[in-house]
């Protein structure tokens, strides 16, 4: 079942964290099977409060892929990059339940 890694991302230095820390993160996520689905900072709540900045949301074959990427020993000094950088909000969850219809 397909997982999610869904962020909101604060960039304080956008050309450094391109430059130190996405393409080394992409190769990751890649390896992992992770797809990049959506990156937008156009994001309006309909309800509540949501966490400021851009939306990143990326799709894993399943949870265990998306936790792997995370865990990653390549990944862990590039989350001391994109820290330096940036602050976000993220979490991961599976699809869950498509109701019948």
């Amino acid at each position: 079942m397909s997982a999610y890694l869904l962020a909101f991302v604060r960039t304080h230095n956008e050309e450094a964290l391109n430059r130190e820390y996405m393409m080394q993160a992409h190769a990751i996520v890649s390896k992992h099977g992770g797809k990049a689905l959506v990156a937008t900072e156009n994001v309006r709540a309909m309800e509540g409060k949501l966490p400021e900045g851009r939306m990143v949301i990326v799709e894993f074959p399943s949870m265990d892929n998306a936790e792997a990427f995370y865990a990653d020993p390549d990944y862990q000094p590039l989350i001391e990059t994109r820290k330096k950088y940036s602050d976000s909000d993220a979490v991961i969850f599976d699809k869950g339940l498509v109701p019948e219809g």
